[in-house]
């Protein structure tokens, strides 16, 4: 009979340093979660803009690349949108688009992404007249931050005709 009063007297149950120890190692793990979380979403960012500068880029390369090459192959006149000029490195008017976040065409000061192109002829000994494409998407000039970089897209192709 002692021995069943003295389980019945006993109680059970946490201390509060153990009720404590265990708050401040839930705290911890949720912290660190929270900060995972963080990095995802920064993750996912740059994973979005990337997607976009590459898509926007080969967009604006691919209609370059249907344009065609004369617009009187006769008199070998090449096409506006085929002349010599633009740059990669700087906005030159013509041979740049604005985009807003969702890919629309938009003005320059509501821009999210960038696209830029530059045509330039190529010298050659064949009887055929080419032209180098480069087109280089990037994020606007407002939404410049660390990893502007990452966010780019470059391409380049050559296109020619036959001149003879």
């Amino acid at each position: 009979m002692q021995a069943s009063t003295h389980l019945a007297s006993r109680e059970d149950g946490f201390t509060l340093v153990e009720v404590m120890v265990s708050i401040v190692i839930l705290t911890v793990g949720l912290l660190s979660l929270a900060q995972m979380m963080v990095l995802a979403t920064n993750s996912n960012s740059l994973s979005g803009r990337m997607t976009s500068s590459s898509a926007l880029a080969k967009e604006q390369l691919e209609r370059l690349k249907a344009t065609p090459f004369y617009t009187d192959p006769t008199t070998r006149t090449r096409s506006a949108a085929l002349v010599d000029g633009g740059a990669v490195n700087a906005t030159v008017a013509g041979y740049v688009s604005y985009f807003d976040v969702d890919g629309l065409p938009t003005a320059q000061g509501t821009a999210f992404l960038e696209v830029r192109w530059q045509v330039t002829s190529v010298p050659t000994n064949l009887p055929l007249e080419m032209v180098q494409i480069r087109v280089r998407a990037l994020p606007a000039g407002g939404t410049m931050d660390q990893f502007a970089i990452i966010g780019e897209a470059n391409f380049i192709t050559y296109r020619s005709a036959n001149v003879g």
